[in-house]
């Protein structure tokens, strides 16, 4: 998000990825940013970001779990030659498909690309991603160095979308 004004509640926000495609039926694996991770699967239809533009609106023919990964059945993709053209997309939803959230509570995507500021008032870089471990959230910060800060309330200290800042309590030093 570049700036926010009263667009950026309707801009859509990105909910997960495609991974590799799944079998010889068109069926491709999702990785979800939501928590539960099936969340991702309320929220249809997806908007597709190919080659940097939202491409194309779908809505998934199945799903199911194997092995502890999420796989979907995208519509007209019967091979995996046709469903690879969508590994690593990135999935969007619009934000009104969303539940209202706390005050205290945001999308990962509201959190791209703002600054990260420690007590110490140095800036450790930009948001640029996230990973999902399980226990917490880990913020990817990419400055002069790459920080992996985790998504604790303990080292999260505030959030400050309007002036696009998340304040830390994170050394320095725990760079990478």
């Amino acid at each position: 998000m570049t700036h926010h004004d009263a667009s950026a509640d309707t801009a859509p926000l990105v909910v997960g990825r495609f991974g590799k495609s799944f079998g010889v039926l068109g069926w491709i694996k999702v990785i979800s940013f939501t928590t539960p991770s099936d969340n991702i699967l309320k929220f249809t239809p997806w908007l597709i970001q190919k080659n940097n533009r939202l491409s194309e609106e779908i809505c998934i023919e199945n799903s199911r779990k194997h092995a502890g990964q999420m796989v979907v059945k995208l519509p007209n993709c019967n091979s995996p030659e046709e469903v690879s053209q969508y590994t690593n997309a990135k999935i969007y939803v619009w934000r009104q498909q969303l539940p209202k959230l706390k005050d205290d509570e945001f999308y990962w995507s509201d959190l791209l690309g703002l600054e990260v500021i420690n007590k110490e008032k140095i800036n450790l870089g930009i948001i640029k991603d996230f990973i999902a471990t399980g226990s917490n959230d880990v913020l990817v910060v990419v400055g002069k160095k790459k920080s992996l800060i985790p998504y604790l309330s303990t080292v999260i200290m505030q959030v400050d979308l309007s002036n696009k800042i998340v304040h830390v309590d994170w050394p320095e030093d725990f760079l990478i």
